[in-house]
């Protein structure tokens, strides 16, 4: 009897040790256990050592936003950020929706759907495709200028190489003049591998892709976006226009030499995206819900898989426009460690993380309205490091095992339990 209750010990204990009991889905009281006072007062703290002006976080535990909070000054939860990169992901959905419609073959030529050619100069007869593009394997680096054109030159006083030409260009006309050789904008050394070989992370290829819905969709861009995503997901707070936010803006800042200077707000060219923290987490529940939201249906569960499946094995990069873990990249979402998915964003004046753990049914997103882009290689890490260490905090409150997973900890206990039982079993056996 008593070795039958020693194999159930152990057995209970394998169970416990393996992880198997959901750090996300035990405790009462979630929302007072994972923000409690410690951890707000903690959080200030940081976003006020950070010098950060200010800070939108929103959180999800057990399939619901349970704390929303904007830190610092002059901000609040309706005020918009602009997200940078994390517009990846909201641009990979679309694409797949048009996918799931069947208005695009994922593997085929992007020129089967756009009216001027994109290719590889040493390669012309390998065809880019829209995975490649989605998954950053495509080859291409980043568009001659695209930074003046995306940000119509407004902050040349940081950035002085700024090309007035592109600056008078349409989308249309600076993709063409970009990719169709001998054009004003075209430059062969923005390919730097054979499309489809390995991965690259493209500053230009999601720009293509926004390019790519209009053609396919009959639509303007963010037509397209606020009819199909924002609007039935009900994303109220979510726009391309500064205009159409005044008054509810977080004033973008730069760091330069350490110091923090105000910006003017910037429109992007209408294509750059704004949002707040709380319509970004109705958007994440979608993701960590088979694409199910709210009775919404953004994407078909297997389409959500196939977006968050690997297609990219990656390295650790941190720069100044997303961070890739060793973990990898999907369509769209990279692979952080221990199961966390998401994307990361860098823009003129803002920084925000949008991270979630699909099997915990957890997640984050981290906004604030300081970057250091324009300034140099310290002053971008000075914000990232802080972000990050809101992100730490965050992760350790809503999956705790998480930092002991990253390393063997659990095999290492667990077979210290089978050891230390088997031991103990063996002794009352020779006792007999």
């Amino acid at each position: 009897m008593n070795t039958q209750k020693s194999w159930i010990a152990f057995i209970v204990i394998i169970f416990l040790t393996s992880g198997i009991v959901s750090a996300c889905s035990t405790r009462i009281s979630r929302q007072n256990s994972i923000i409690d006072l410690g951890t707000e007062l903690k959080l200030q703290e940081i976003v006020a050592s950070g010098e950060l002006p200010s800070v939108q976080i929103a959180i999800i535990d057990q399939n619901q936003l349970i704390w929303s909070e904007t830190l610092g000054q002059n901000s609040d939860n309706n005020h918009v950020y602009m997200n940078g990169s994390v517009q990846k992901v909201v641009d990979a959905t679309a694409v797949l929706q048009l996918y799931e419609k069947g208005q695009i073959d994922l593997d085929a030529d992007i020129n089967d759907y756009i009216p001027f050619a994109v290719k590889h100069p040493e390669y012309p007869d390998i065809p880019v495709t829209i995975r490649m593009l989605l998954s950053h394997r495509s080859g291409l680096d980043a568009i001659g200028d695209q930074f003046s054109w995306d940000t119509e030159c407004l902050f040349r006083d940081y950035r002085p190489n700024c090309n007035l030409e592109t600056l008078q260009m349409s989308p249309e006309e600076y993709f063409i003049a970009s990719f169709t050789p001998g054009g004003a904008n075209y430059n062969p050394q923005m390919w730097l591998n054979k499309p489809g070989e390995k991965y690259h992370y493209s500053v230009s290829a999601y720009p293509l892709l926004r390019y790519l819905i209009e053609q396919v969709s009959a639509q303007s861009y963010p037509e397209y976006m606020h009819e199909n995503i924002f609007a039935p997901l009900g994303m109220l707070n979510t726009g391309f226009v500064a205009e159409d936010f005044a008054g509810r803006y977080a004033f973008p800042f730069t760091r330069i030499d350490g110091i923090n200077i105000e910006l003017p707000v910037w429109n992007g060219n209408g294509y750059m995206m704004r949002t707040t923290a709380e319509d970004m987490g109705k958007f994440m529940l979608a993701h960590m819900n088979n694409g199910s939201y709210n009775q919404f249906q953004l994407l078909q569960p297997e389409t959500i898989q196939m977006m968050q499946a690997k297609e990219s094995e990656g390295r650790t990069i941190l720069n100044r426009d997303t961070e890739l873990s060793d973990a990898g990249y999907g369509l769209g979402i990279i692979h952080y460690a221990n199961g966390w998915l998401g994307h990361g964003g860098s823009t003129v004046g803002y920084q925000t993380l949008w991270q979630f753990n699909p099997a915990k049914q957890c997640g984050i997103i981290i906004s604030t309205n300081v970057n250091g882009i324009l300034g140099d290689e310290d002053d971008f890490m000075s914000v990232w490091e802080h972000v990050a260490e809101i992100r730490d905090l965050l992760v350790k409150r809503l999956d705790p095992l998480s930092t002991i997973r990253s390393f063997p900890w659990g095999l290492i206990l667990t077979w210290a339990v089978v050891i230390i039982l088997s031991s103990i079993i063996m002794r009352r056996r020779r006792s007999k």
